[in-house]
């Protein structure tokens, strides 16, 4: 190794190390930079003997650095090898500034300048004029002057005011491969940021106002219950229930649309952004500007999913005394159900707010859901027409079955929960004779439905009932047996619940009665805290259970008598008149008349 003078002028020796034996001996040198302490642990340069010439060995087994031997007031070194030794001229190193340009010792420098501007995007802001040709120019800088170079360029019309244009330049060497070289650890490279004018006051700080407005178009009370065919609902008949806030729910509606607007009434409001958040009930379907039609706005969420999103408005910023309006549109979940929705806006900007408590519009109202549910029953129900036989003939046995049927559908979007189906059978007679049993309820493609049959007890002996002067058993003639069933319907989902029971056969021989109707009454209906509500208040479907007695009807023999005899008392006195009116004389002297013509014929 051999210690060298100052070489990069920071006032340090140098130190050249060889090393023969690397690359398969051929050999190489390293030059390490010292510094206060020491020397630094990384090599500035490596020279290898392959860069050389292909035919040294060993190169670097020794170093030598005192003189100049071209005069050119540089240390020159000197390099020994096997049977070689090679001479390697130094070169001076040179810093560049880009404002002035110091060279090291008396040496001109021939440097070449490349400007130009780093915009990463589609259409650059600020553009070179045509005079300045090529963004490019070749200089000559002595030690200790400055060289000042002019660059005119234009900015485009932009909606970008806010990001500054940024100018670089960069310095290099016109003929690297002679002369000096530059410090690698010297900068050769400027960039600076040309701001555009903010529009606000002098302090250089912009104090917007915006103001942000929105509102949904739900329906009120009011409006709902505007439409003539809603006016008997039960939601708008109870008018103690209404309540401000609450909105209704249309069946057929399938989004929500919120109207917003947005204003600035102080200065220029820098980033604009209006950040959304809503219920999980709602998905984010779109947003439509509607003036100005020039509006760029941005939102960076594109997963509908995601309850919250942040939009850009009008680019860079929004301009002085200027309003936005546009419209959010939201889709209602066919997965999640709430009982309200919430959407949160907030606007915000890079400015100090005059009034930021009219930044923030949380629209949050409770809900009531139209619950479209088609119910219907059984449009054929069961007869019966039974024998009159003695009771004791059938003591507890089973009579004929019978399945009733409601249809309940669920035509809306949204689901439907604790739905309470009640049937109510008048099939009690007031001396508490039990003329039929239910004994099972089925509710079909119904998950998580729940039913109370009331139960089948071994019941007394029936008594003896004249029930000829009563057609029907409604409530008003006969008790109920009642059953319910707490339902959960899924959107476009329709479930059956059957009834199924028998006939107590033993009790209806017993009792006297030639036709009876037993009155099947079922109802839903909503709790009252549920946020869906029903079109009529308990709805209700009737079904008619008829149940006919085939009567052996034996006439007395006193009753056969009698009307034996009245009826030949009454021929009796038919003939008798018949005679008195000359009735069996008329038919005599017609007959004797026939006689007697038939003897004159005879005669001639």
């Amino acid at each position: 190794m051999s210690s060298l003078p100052d070489l990069n002028g920071d006032g340090y020796r140098e130190l050249v190390v060889g090393a023969p034996l690397e690359d398969d001996h051929r050999g190489a040198i390293y030059l390490f930079y010292s510094q206060q302490n020491g020397v630094h642990p990384k090599y500035k340069q490596r020279i290898a003997a392959v860069d050389i010439s292909s035919g040294l060995q060993f190169f670097g087994r020794s170093v030598h650095g005192v003189m100049d031997i071209n005069g050119d007031d540089l240390i020159d070194l000197s390099v020994g090898a096997l049977g070689a030794a090679v001479l390697l001229w130094s070169r001076s190193v040179v810093r560049v500034h880009i404002t002035q340009t110091p060279v090291a010792k008396t040496q001109g420098v021939a440097l070449k300048l490349s400007w130009g501007f780093d915009e990463r995007r589609y259409t650059t802001r600020a553009v070179l004029d045509a005079a300045e040709g090529q963004p490019s120019s070749n200089i000559s800088v002595l030690p200790e002057t400055q060289q000042c170079e002019h660059v005119y360029f234009h900015v485009h019309e932009t909606v970008d005011y806010t990001r500054p244009i940024v100018f670089t330049v960069e310095v290099r060497l016109q003929d690297p491969d002679n002369g000096p070289v530059l410090d690698d650890g010297w900068p050769t490279t400027l960039r600076s940021e040309l701001p555009f004018w903010n529009g606000c006051d002098e302090d250089d700080k912009c104090v917007p106002n915006l103001i942000l407005q929105s509102n949904t178009d739900l329906l009120d009370y009011g409006q709902f219950c505007a439409w003539r065919e809603r006016a008997a609902w039960p939601l708008c008949v109870q008018q103690g229930e209404k309540r401000s806030r609450e909105r209704i729910v249309e069946a057929s509606r399938r989004r929500m649309l919120v109207e917003v607007r947005l204003e600035n009434d102080g200065e220029n409001a820098y980033n604009t952004r209006l950040h959304i958040s809503h219920s999980a009930n709602l998905q984010f379907s779109s947003l439509m500007v509607k003036t100005p039609p020039d509006l760029a706005v941005e939102c960076q969420t594109a997963d509908r999913l995601i309850l919250q999103r942040s939009c850009n408005i009008s680019g860079p910023f929004m301009r002085s005394q200027t309003q936005a309006i546009f419209r959010l549109e939201f889709e209602f979940s066919r997965s999640v159900f709430l009982d309200h929705i919430q959407v949160l806006l907030k606007v915000s900007s890079n400015g100090e707010e005059m009034t930021p408590e009219d930044n923030i519009n949380d629209i949050y109202h409770p809900l009531r859901h139209d619950a479209d549910l088609l119910f219907t029953r059984d449009s054929n129900p069961p007869r019966f027409e039974i024998k009159s036989e003695s009771p004791q003939a059938y003591p507890g046995v089973i009579g004929p079955t019978f399945n009733i049927s409601h249809q309940i559908q669920n035509l809306g979007l949204f689901p439907v929960s604790h739905l309470l189906f009640t049937l109510e059978v008048f099939a009690v007679t007031k001396n508490n004779n039990q003329l039929l049993y239910i004994s099972s309820i089925n509710v079909d493609q119904s998950a998580g439905s729940q039913c109370n049959v009331p139960r089948v007890t071994a019941a007394g002996l029936p008594s003896k009932e004249d029930l000829t002067h009563i057609p029907q058993l409604n409530s008003s003639t006969g008790l109920a047996l009642s059953a319910q069933c707490r339902l959960s319907l899924l959107p476009q989902q329709d479930i059956s619940v059957t009834v199924t029971g028998w006939l107590n056969l033993h009790t209806l021989l017993t009792i006297n009665f030639k036709a009876l109707e037993l009155v099947m009454t079922a109802t839903i209906e909503l709790s009252t805290n549920s946020p869906l509500f029903l079109r009529e208040d308990r709805p209700k479907r009737h079904i008619i259970l008829e149940i006919r007695k085939d009567e052996d009807y034996r006439i007395p023999i006193w009753i056969i008598i009698g009307s034996t005899l009245g009826g030949l008392q009454l021929l009796a006195l038919l003939i008798l008149a018949l005679w008195k009116l000359g009735f069996f004389h008329r038919q005599r002297r017609h007959k004797e008349g026939q006689i007697t013509n038939d003897k004159t014929r005879e005669d001639r």
